[in-house]
Formats: C-alpha cells, sequence, structure tokens
C-alpha cells in the first residue's frame, strides 16, 4: 500500500439469474415475522411470484460485494470485511475505507489515522456515493488545520480539537452540497447543474469511525442512524457489545426534544417518529426540502418544468427550516488490548439483529476460523457458519430468522423492487483490532485475502 489512501471499489451492477425448478408464491413470505411490510395483493400474477435461487446463486449474490484485506502495518488493525447486499436498484448504500499517514515525532514512527464509514442513503444513491467520495478528505483537510506543520502536533492534538474539526467536515460538506451546488443550479438552469445538485436532493445517513494508531483512540461520528459496535473480551474471556453511537431518529426522545425546543410552537416538527411525519433520520446530509425553502433569494418553485421534476414536495408544516442537520455526534472510546473486532453497518442489519446476537455471531465465526471454542460463548446450533467474510457472514444470519436456510433463499431471491417490502439494503464492515503480522506478508501493505473476497473482484 502506498503511503495514502485505500478505498472501497465501485458498485457492480446487479444481475438476477433463476433456477426455474423451483417458484414460491409471494404469499408464502407472509409468514416471515420479522419484516412489517406485506406484499399488497396488487399486480399480475407474475409479479407476484419469486423465482427461488439455487444455494450457490444465493451465496454468489451474498458474496457479490463483499471485500477483505489484512492491513500489514503494525498500528492496531488487522483486518478488515466490506459486503453488500442490495435491495434498491441501484444501491442506495455507500462506504468508504481509508488511512492516512501522519508524520510522528519519533523518525519512522508515524502514526496511522483509519477511517471506516457507512453511508445509507434514501431517495436515490446520489448522497451516499458523494460522501464515500469527499466526507475523509473534508476530514482530513479539517485535521491538517489543526496538527499544522508540527509533525508532533498528531501526539498532542487535544480529543476537543479533534472533535470539532471532525464537526466542521460534517457540516462544511452538507453546507457546500446544500448552498454550493443548489445555488448554482438555480443562477445556471441546466441538466449539467442538475447532475452536481443530485447529491443536495437526495439523502444519506453517515456513521465515521477514526482510529489514531498512536494513542489507540476510536472516534464515532454519526449522522443518522447507521450504528457502530464494539466487541471485546476481558481477561477472564467474558465477551461483551459496546455501542459506540445512539441512532438518530425520531423515535429517540433526545432528538426530538432538540427538534422541537429549535422549532417552538410547531408540534408536527416531529410527528409520528419522523421529522415533519416524513423522514425518519432526524440528522443527515443532503435533504435539502428539511433544510432551505430557497437559496441566494431564488426558490426552487422557479425552476424550468423539466428541472423541477427532481424536486420532491415540500413536506408539509415545514414553516421554519433547517429542521435536520447534518451535525455529527462524537463519542471517544480507548481501543485496549480487551477490543477484538467492531461492526459498522446501515440500519437495515440492526433491523434485523440485536447487539449482543451481532457480538455472538462475529464471535462464533472467530472461534470457526480460528478452530477454537470460546468457553463462555458456546456457538448455536442456529447460526450458519459457512462464510469466509465476517460481514457476509453477518448478513446471511441476518436474513435467516434463527438458521433458517429457506428463509436466506427467499429474502436474497426476491427482487428489486419487491425486496424493499422485506428488507433494506444490507452494507456491513467488520474491523479486526491487534498487532500481529501475518509473517508470509509484506511489513506496510494492504493485502487482498481473495478467500473472503468475491471471485471477480479477488482477479482485479
Amino acid at each position: 500500500m502506498r503511503n495514502g489512501a485505500f478505498l472501497a471499489a465501485g458498485s457492480l451492477v446487479l444481475s438476477y439469474a433463476v433456477w426455474n425448478q423451483q417458484l414460491v408464491s409471494s404469499e408464502s413470505v407472509k409468514g416471515i415475522k420479522q419484516f412489517s411490510s406485506q406484499p399488497d395483493g396488487s399486480g399480475s400474477e407474475a409479479l407476484n411470484t419469486i423465482t427461488l435461487l439455487s444455494e450457490n446463486q444465493v451465496t454468489q449474490r451474498l458474496r457479490q460485494l463483499d471485500q477483505s484485506f489484512y492491513v500489514q502495518r503494525g498500528q492496531g488493525i488487522l483486518r478488515y470485511d466490506t459486503a453488500q447486499l442490495p435491495s434498491n436498484s441501484p444501491i442506495e448504500d455507500s462506504h468508504v475505507e481509508q488511512v492516512i499517514t501522519v508524520p510522528g515525532l519519533k523518525a519512522g514512527k508515524d502514526t496511522d489515522l483509519y477511517f471506516f464509514g457507512i453511508f445509507d442513503g434514501h431517495g436515490g444513491p446520489y448522497t451516499s456515493a458523494k460522501l464515500a467520495q469527499s466526507l475523509v478528505p473534508y476530514v482530513a483537510h479539517k485535521l491538517g488545520q489543526v496538527y499544522g506543520s508540527d509533525p508532533g502536533a498528531v501526539e498532542q492534538a487535544s480529543s476537543a480539537a479533534v472533535d470539532a474539526a471532525m464537526t466542521s467536515a460534517f457540516l462544511g460538506l452538507d453546507r457546500d452540497l446544500i448552498f454550493g451546488s443548489l445555488g448554482k443550479l438555480l443562477q445556471e438552469p441546466s441538466k449539467q447543474t442538475l447532475v452536481s445538485a443530485l447529491p443536495a436532493i437526495s439523502g444519506s445517513c453517515a456513521l465515521l469511525t477514526m482510529f489514531d494508531s498512536h494513542n489507540s483512540i476510536l472516534k464515532c461520528a454519526v449522522t443518522g442512524d447507521s450504528r457502530a459496535l464494539l466487541g471485546c473480551q476481558d481477561a477472564n474471556g467474558q465477551w461483551s457489545v459496546k455501542p459506540l453511537s445512539v441512532d438518530q431518529t425520531g423515535d429517540n426522545i433526545d432528538e426530538v426534544n432538540r427538534i422541537r425546543n429549535e422549532h417552538p410552537g410547531e408540534p408536527g416538527a416531529v410527528r409520528n417518529g419522523r421529522v415533519l411525519g416524513s423522514l425518519q433520520p432526524s440528522r443527515a446530509f443532503g435533504d435539502h426540502r428539511y433544510k432551505v425553502k430557497e437559496v441566494g433569494g431564488k426558490s426552487f418553485r422557479d425552476l424550468p418544468d423539466h428541472l423541477k421534476v427532481y424536486f420532491r414536495r415540500e413536506p408539509r408544516d415545514c414553516k421554519t427550516p433547517p429542521y435536520v442537520t447534518a451535525e455529527p455526534v462524537i463519542t471517544t472510546t480507548p481501543v485496549d488490548s480487551n477490543a477484538r473486532f467492531m461492526v459498522l453497518a446501515s440500519d437495515g442489519l440492526f433491523e434485523l439483529l440485536e447487539n449482543d446476537q451481532i457480538m455472538k455471531l462475529v464471535v462464533s465465526w472467530m472461534d470457526k476460523e480460528k478452530n477454537t471454542q470460546s468457553k463462555p460463548l458456546s456457538h448455536p446450533s442456529n447460526y450458519l457458519l459457512e462464510d469466509k467474510n465476517a460481514a457476509t457472514h453477518l448478513i446471511r444470519n441476518a436474513l435467516s430468522a434463527g438458521g433458517q436456510r429457506d428463509y436466506v433463499s427467499t429474502l436474497v431471491s426476491i427482487p428489486s423492487p419487491m425486496s424493499r417490502k422485506y428488507r433494506d439494503d444490507l452494507t456491513v464492515t467488520v474491523v479486526f483490532f491487534g498487532d500481529e503480522a501475518d509473517p508470509t506478508s509484506t511489513s506496510g501493505q494492504l493485502i487482498l485475502n481473495p478467500d473472503a473476497t468475491a471471485p471477480l473482484k479477488a482477479k482485479l
């Protein structure tokens, strides 16, 4: 790996294979109790039929976007696995993995800042894709202002200064999206300026963690309802899971009170667990219609009709925007010798699994991979332990309703857009902590793990 960054690969175009020997009526899916949305019965008989995939095809689809890397830098990160399973077409989630090297006080001992991000988009893939491209560079720029030109400043920077830099980066990027791209569109209406404005029109949650290898401090910045967990094992072998973030939604009483205090006398500011009765996350990037009515004195109603069609109607009771902010809530957690792994995921995973279940699934996967057994945490018999990629393993089991392969087969086989009735886009990253290095690998490199990477990507 060059001194610089390692980035996630782009999305793949999906194609749905068929297994003609077995057809299941969508009526049979109604027995899946985890999913609150049910088929409405409309449409032709063909549209209400699910063509089941074979077991091999199910695995291929689960693995089509997975990747795994060994991180051979001796800086506290051993490996990370990522996986995605689309429900929308195209998938509205995105993710990023990047490391920035900062010169240290001691010669030959630089500090690695490891960034792992999950971006759960809504209303299209545009905002999440923009965040995957731009959020880490924005944060790096602000951190550069904190560190300045002093090669030892990274060791001396206060936690509060780092938090302020990350917050400024989040707000700065969102401000550029809303006022920069939309302002240009309103000044120069065209298809070209509309394309640049799409990340402001759609929206996305953002979860970004930063691990500082110098002091083993983990920062977790969350805007929205994606979630991060830290899995730990104490000296007695007992496992525990620690949430690194709190979901920011219209069901979070602190968020409800914050919004209502900012908009006194507006009982409709949050209703039915949603901002203005419409948006579930209470913090997000983009989502211009919850933030501004006009930009630079110009209204979106003044756009030409062929551009105006890309803008959704203003939410009811939108009187005094902004109602939604991109400002993150940041937590700081020391990563000691008890920390074993971190899981980041879009809310689609947490709709299906509890925090404790996720912890147990990762521990069981680790035991299987190492051919060991955690005595305090025996393997439940209903876990599906067949994936080399830990993130793919979590997605497969999340869809299994407690280890039932038929559920996985059905839920993976449902094509978009019907699949949105039963599950969301799923994006998961699992990061493993430690200092050991693979003696067969070159120190300082990022090594692809082909056994846990989609075959097509492993060849690239």
